[in-house]
């Protein structure tokens, strides 16, 4: 079961489970690509417009950096956080329902950081060569008060 309308066409068409690809940077796309489209089916609650916009202005770009910035500087990934994103992806085309879309805005980001190894709450800045950010500022420090701190190992 998909999401009706539009919503699950686009998503049929574009994601499917257990892709033959492991690059990091295809995954973490096929991930994007899913929220997008969460995203639309979220954005038919009116009232909730401006709050989805902020959220998907917030976490699409770091989702995307996922896949730009490898732990440990592999360009693949292993099979079980494959497995682990095509899971989450299989998850939210479950969501037919806009408020629970909504919910999933800021959850789904966070599960697929948890299986790729990064963190969609630092902000997603293109990097220089040596590692710093193009700002030239250190990286930010992960939230102490984060839920997934625990799970990331303290990271």
């Amino acid at each position: 079961m998909t999401c009706g309308g539009k919503h699950g066409s686009l998503l049929q068409g574009r994601i499917g489970y257990a892709w033959g690809v492991t690059e990091r940077a295809q995954v973490a796309e096929r991930a994007a690509v899913a929220y997008e489209a969460l995203a639309e089916l979220a954005e038919t609650v009116e009232d909730e417009w401006q709050y989805v916009t902020d959220l998907v202005d917030a976490y699409l770009p770091s989702i995307r950096a996922l896949g730009t910035t490898p732990a440990g500087g592999a360009g693949s990934i292993s099979p079980e956080a494959e497995a682990a994103v095509d899971e989450s992806i299989a998850e939210i085309e479950l969501i037919a329902d806009p408020h629970k879309a909504i919910d999933w805005l800021s959850t789904f980001p966070h599960v697929i950081a948890l299986a790729l190894g990064g963190d969609v709450d630092a902000p997603a800045a293109a990097e220089e060569p040596g590692g710093a950010a193009a700002t030239g500022d250190s990286p930010p420090e992960p939230d102490e008060y984060s839920p997934f701190r625990v799970l990331r190992g303290g990271r």
